[in-house]
């Protein structure tokens, strides 16, 4: 009885330590996700350097005019914003439930939080073994969607839709081509391939923006980036296996903890409510 008090204790202390980090990170996604819902005027300024070169580079190389007034980042990320935000929230909640049920000792809290974080820990345990047994199984989910969305709405360098400008920013800022390669936009609908001899690839994935009178890197091609961009981000984000596999590694084994000691303190809990108030 006592073993089991004073583990119960060291895990409300812990409980409560560690929910405080979920809700500054809580915090942080929600406001994060506010922000690029709400504030494209905060989000201008760290890519309109990219857009100047871009539009510089064009109109230097007598493509025209070329207007990206339009653009706005929060249009073309929302769908990630939205999910900010969602996951702000989630950790908040997880976080009332950790705190109010180790602090007060309410079981149903308790309980709540204890299940969560298992189907938590059970669905990264999931992800890590298809992200890196069968890799492909991620990627093809991602992939698909927007080599569609290139078919169908890809216009070219000019273009000033959200697909048109997301791609040929992430050609310029991430020196890639594509999703996989340039073939990505071959038979593209909406693609302008009217120039020289025929675009066979965007002008955006050339190596230096060629002259519209002679765009040979995009005709031919030949000096483009060849690297996909799917996987250059991918790799950025995911490529290091160790640091990925023993960052998850150490989040899970805070979950077990977590998931222990809530246990402990539900079990200290419902043996002190047995215990004969008269003694």
């Amino acid at each position: 009885m006592v073993k089991i008090s004073c583990l119960a204790g060291i895990g409300r202390v812990l409980i409560v330590v560690i929910n405080i980090i979920f809700l500054i990170l809580g915090l942080v996604f929600l406001a994060l996700g506010m922000i690029l819902i709400l504030g494209e005027s905060l989000l201008k300024p760290y890519y309109s350097g990219v857009l100047s070169l871009l539009k510089s580079q064009l109109e230097s190389s007598n493509f025209g005019t070329v207007d990206f007034s339009s653009f706005n980042l929060s249009d073309l990320i929302g769908g990630l914003a939205y999910f900010f935000v969602g996951l702000g929230l989630f950790l908040l909640i997880i976080t009332i439930l950790g705190c109010c049920g180790a602090c007060c000792k309410v079981k149903f809290m308790l309980v709540t939080y204890a299940i969560i974080v298992i189907v938590i820990l059970v669905g990264e345990l999931i992800f890590v073994g298809i992200l890196y047994g069968s890799p492909n199984t991620i990627k093809n989910e991602i992939k698909n969607p927007l080599k569609t969305s290139i078919q169908s709405d890809y216009i070219g360098f000019n273009g000033t839709n959200l697909v048109s400008l997301g791609w040929n920013l992430a050609h310029r800022e991430f020196k890639c081509c594509g999703v996989d390669s340039y073939n990505d936009f071959t038979g593209g609908a909406k693609w302008n391939t009217n120039y020289g001899s025929g675009l066979k690839a965007p002008i955006t994935c050339c190596i230096t923006i060629p002259d519209s009178s002679s765009p040979t890197c995009a005709t031919t091609p030949t000096d483009i980036y060849t690297k996909g961009c799917f996987d250059e981000v991918y790799n950025r984000l995911l490529g290091d296996v160790a640091l990925v596999a023993g960052s998850l590694a150490g989040c899970g084994a805070f979950q077990l903890v977590l998931i222990i000691f809530a246990l402990v303190i539900f079990c200290d809990g419902r043996q002190s409510s047995k215990v004969d108030p008269t003694g």
